[in-house]
């Protein structure tokens, strides 16, 4: 990897070490989705990165063509919190439960969450009497893991603290991960410590982001340069193989626009491959991931919509209306610069997650208030930035507002709700 300003070309494929990559989607220079700053004239400044994806003829995998310092991305301004959407809090107890059950987890069984983010999901697991604990790079998170007693680690999930997690609590039941795997800056070390730190017999299940939902349903905002990796079974299905772990499920759940859940077991009792296993690789072979008319197609209808939406919220601007986001979710910031609208179209956007409150967007400084100024200011056009969160945000503004508004999602397909 040729190492140049504060990121990384990427030449190499990130499972299977292939040097056969070809570009798939050019989003051009971005700022990072999480790089909120207190002070206007920073956030306008906000440096920007190449933001494009890959894939490796050799296996099938998509990732971006750099990786931004890890340091830069998780260890300064990343206020992205578990604990703030409802459905997703819902859905990591209902993950408790089930891998409590599955796995026949017991009392003194251990769990270990790496990218444990605020604890949410393992406050489930404590809640039902496992032993818990947490691995989290981002400091704001962690530590209101740690005020909630999740015991966590402010830090890298790296070789210095697999081998310290070893040796102060010893081998563990199960390691899960919810959608940070995507994330992880070397992925082939991560995938060896988690096998190594597992008991015999010991699960490790993780959920990432499905790529095959992405392509199909347009979620292409959850492209970012977090998200290093834009996964699917066949590759991870060999790469897991090569590292030792049993694949024995993989399962789809609508959770954060469409997640693939990976069930992985170190075991030498298990000597053939899963027959439900093969049926889900079979079936995305005969997938649109590898139908190349489809793909080549993608990013131009992309285009063509951003440029629909950003003309239509440019038009109600220009009619005098007030416009309001809501949510600023790191997605929010490659939407914003597609559809080319900034803060002379967005008067404002408000958030629920008190970490974002009080800030400005990168690269385009809209400023980023709490729910109260939307009392304030009465908007007449709400855009839904946090779309996958759209019917609690939609729920909310019902309960609260008295005047006549309406709201614009602009994903997966655009659609404007009365209020």
């Amino acid at each position: 990897m040729k190492k140049t300003k504060s990121y990384k070309l990427l030449n190499l494929c990130r499972l299977c070490n292939g040097n056969d990559l070809k570009p798939f989607v050019n989003f051009g220079n971005i700022p990072l989705g999480n790089n909120l700053q207190k002070d206007y004239k920073k956030a306008i400044k906000a440096e920007k990165y190449p933001l494009k994806i890959q894939r490796c003829n050799q296996c099938g995998h998509f990732q971006l063509s750099v990786s931004v310092n890890p340091l830069q991305l998780y260890s300064t301004n990343y206020t992205y919190l578990s604990g703030i959407g409802k459905n997703f809090v819902n859905h990591l107890e209902q993950y408790a439960r089930w891998a409590i059950n599955e796995f026949n987890l017991k009392n003194d069984s251990f769990v270990l969450d790496i990218g444990s983010n605020d604890g949410t999901c393992l406050s489930f697991f404590k809640k039902y009497g496992c032993k818990v604990l947490g691995i989290d790079p981002a400091r704001l998170p962690s530590e209101i893991a740690n005020k909630n007693k999740i015991k966590t680690i402010n830090d890298f999930f790296n070789n210095k603290n697999a081998l310290y997690i070893e040796d102060n609590y010893g081998k563990i039941d199960l390691i899960t991960s919810h959608n940070v795997l995507a994330h992880v800056e070397d992925l082939s070390n991560t995938f060896a410590n988690i096998f190594n730190l597992l008991k015999e017999e010991g699960f490790f299940v993780f959920e990432i982001g499905y790529f095959k939902n992405v392509l199909e349903n347009n979620y292409f905002d959850t492209t970012y340069h977090e998200h290093l990796d834009y996964h699917h079974a066949i590759p991870l299905f060999h790469k897991l193989k090569n590292v030792g772990f049993k694949v024995i499920e993989f399962s789809t759940n609508k959770v954060q626009g469409g997640s693939l859940r990976v069930v992985c077991k170190k075991s030498k009792m298990i000597k053939q491959d899963n027959k439900q296993v093969m049926q889900f690789i079979n079936a995305e072979y005969q997938s649109i991931l590898y139908q190349t008319t489809y793909l080549e197609k993608w990013i131009s209808n992309i285009h063509n919509k951003m440029k629909i939406f950003g003309k239509k919220i440019t038009s109600l601007k220009k009619n005098g209306k007030i416009i309001c986001g809501y949510g600023a979710p790191t997605k929010a910031t490659l939407l914003i610069s597609i559809a080319q609208i900034d803060n002379k179209c967005i008067d404002f956007i408000v958030e629920d997650n008190d970490l974002k409150v009080n800030s400005f967007m990168p690269s385009n400084g809209i400023p980023i208030f709490e729910f109260n100024k939307v009392l304030e200011s009465k908007p007449d056009i709400f855009i839904i930035f946090a779309w996958n969160f759209s019917e609690n945000i939609i729920y909310k503004l019902k309960q609260n507002i008295s005047w006549s508004s309406k709201c614009v999602i602009p994903l997966p397909e655009y659609k404007e709700v009365l209020l």
